[in-house]
């Protein structure tokens, strides 16, 4: 018999551009909407807030369990009740400019994922678009140069999805966590895990897969968010 595989992993990821006068407000909202998440049996829902790219920019990340989840009641309505959650939904729109939603799934095969407690306070957000019909090559160089290019500059967690619904699959976002932002100062991770010739034989195989990247920096936000159970560790041996 073969192997199963397993279920893909989807995340339901919402992206809100706020009004600045009303940051105190929305982020109050935000701990309303993590409550309910809790409330509701939700395992995560972390929030994330930009600090290097849009300013006003705030992002929450779901896990999909699957996708007939999404035909019975929300989490909010399960938590708040119907009339509940067009409450809470009408007063935090007052505080948006826009909200852009979508549904991306875990690319494991391809990310370096250490169970860890904290896996830090801050992340580096690579977003790469790739050239129509090249993702099964972008897949390859990922395996074969760029991960064990990560892991030899002792990379702990470095996580790819692609984005599948609302936006474009074309779109490979990489999320890198830092605990602090002294670490970029450190320089590319690239030249540090193969020096410079190294690093530019490296990028250079990303011609004509990868046709551009934009790079934000995210501060995760504890206060806003329900954060994912920390790994078990290791029973001691009888």
């Amino acid at each position: 018999m073969g192997q199963a595989q397993s279920s893909p992993q989807w995340s339901v990821i919402t992206t809100t551009q706020i009004k600045p006068e009303f940051r105190q407000e929305y982020e109050a909202i935000q701990k309303e909407i993590t409550a309910a998440y809790k409330k509701a049996g939700a395992p995560s829902r972390p929030v994330v807030q930009t600090i290097i790219g849009d300013l006003d920019e705030y992002v929450s990340i779901a896990p999909l369990g699957k996708f007939g989840e999404m035909d019975g009641p929300s989490i909010l309505a399960k938590a708040l009740g119907d009339a509940g959650e067009q409450r809470l939904l009408h007063r935090i729109g007052a505080y948006l400019l826009g909200a852009h939603r979508v549904t991306s799934i875990a690319l494991n095969d391809i990310s370096i994922r250490t169970p860890m407690a904290d896996p830090g306070a801050f992340a580096h957000v690579t977003f790469l678009r790739l050239a129509p019909g090249k993702g099964a090559d972008f897949a390859a160089y990922m395996k074969d140069d760029y991960i064990p290019a990560m892991r030899k500059a002792d990379v702990a967690n470095l996580w790819l999805s692609q984005t599948v619904f609302g936006g474009n699959p074309n779109e490979r976002v990489m999320v890198r966590p830092m605990h602090k932002l002294a670490e970029i100062d450190l320089g590319p991770l690239t030249t540090r895990a193969l020096g410079l010739e190294g690093a530019r034989q490296l990028m250079a195989k990303q011609n004509g897969i990868v046709e551009s990247v934009h790079y934000t920096i995210v501060r995760v936000r504890p206060d806003l968010s329900l954060m994912p159970a920390p790994p078990e560790k290791p029973k001691a041996e009888q």
